[in-house]
């Protein structure tokens, strides 16, 4: 398979991911949970499915007690990620909590270009500006229809900060080690750290129903396995430029996701910002391979 054709197969794979992940914010507001306890069983619930898809493969103690120390910290990253990310949905619209998780490519890139010696082109930085000006026409659409909060946008600010510390340490790992490993050990990290922040507080709660119990399994399947497994499968197989930039995908998603599942309208603004985006991704990648 040419380059070319694996590019597109990896960025069809990162839509993907990114829907599920999208899909499972949509599911956060649906059940009544305490945001560290919801963090807590997507974390904990996904444990036993990376533990039998990594065994059949290597034996993973293994692994060099450094290594895995770096997915433990890895882990630490993405349980404050859920931790603010589920504080931002309980306080601001699902559409800009992806909103702020699709700026971390401007932290993902210095790091790629500082850390890993990454080169960029000019076309990149088109591409950025082109798609940055989509960003602000789509939010910019959806006028007097936001829920937002300052409380819960800073909660998904430092969200994506948290979420692109998470995203650098794989990046660093997936060149040695494969996805089920990485997200073993990195579970193993997030469900100590959110475990004992709630029961400092919040305390440990059941979900008080069949309902709770389906949104609960179906954000760990959804956010979890699958959307974070492939994500992070992807971020082994392209550059931290192309696996950050594609995270300008996610408030077109989530406007398409709100369209389909919730029945918001797309007027011409949000059409408008989601064809410059696209437009703005293509300029900045299809020089940069």
């Amino acid at each position: 398979m040419s380059q070319s054709k694996n590019t597109l197969l990896f960025i069809a794979l990162a839509v993907m991911a990114e829907c599920f992940i999208i899909y499972a914010s949509v599911l956060v507001k649906l059940t009544d949970m305490s945001p560290i306890n919801l963090g807590f069983y997507r974390i904990a619930l996904a444990l036993p499915i990376f533990w039998l898809m990594v065994n059949t493969r290597r034996k993973i103690f293994q692994i060099p007690l450094k290594d895995i120390a770096l997915m433990f910290i890895a882990g630490i990253f993405f349980a404050f990620d859920l931790l603010f990310f589920n504080l931002a949905l309980r306080h601001t619209s699902v559409a800009n909590v992806n909103l702020f998780a699709s700026l971390a490519c401007f932290i993902l890139v210095p790091i790629g270009i500082f850390f890993f010696k990454e080169k960029i082109k000019k076309s990149f930085f088109i591409g950025a500006f082109v798609a940055i000006i989509g960003v602000c026409v789509l939010v910019g659409g959806k006028g007097d229809l936001s829920v937002a909060t300052p409380y819960g946008d800073f909660m998904a600010f430092l969200s994506v900060l948290c979420y692109s510390c998470f995203l650098a340490v794989i990046y660093s790992l997936r060149r040695k080690y494969g996805t089920f490993e990485i997200m073993f050990f990195a579970c193993v990290g997030s469900s100590i750290v959110l475990l004992a922040l709630v029961l400092v507080f919040e305390g440990f709660e059941l979900p008080k129903d069949t309902r709770d119990w389906g949104i609960v399994v179906l954000i760990t399947l959804c956010g979890q396995v699958i959307g974070q497994g492939f994500f992070n499968y992807i971020m082994g197989k392209v550059n931290t430029q192309t696996s950050s930039f594609l995270l300008l995908f996610a408030p077109v998603i989530a406007a398409f996701m709100g369209f389909i599942l919730l029945g918001e309208n797309l007027g011409i603004y949000e059409i408008c910002g989601i064809a410059l985006i696209i437009f703005g991704v293509y300029i900045a990648k299809k020089d940069n391979y």
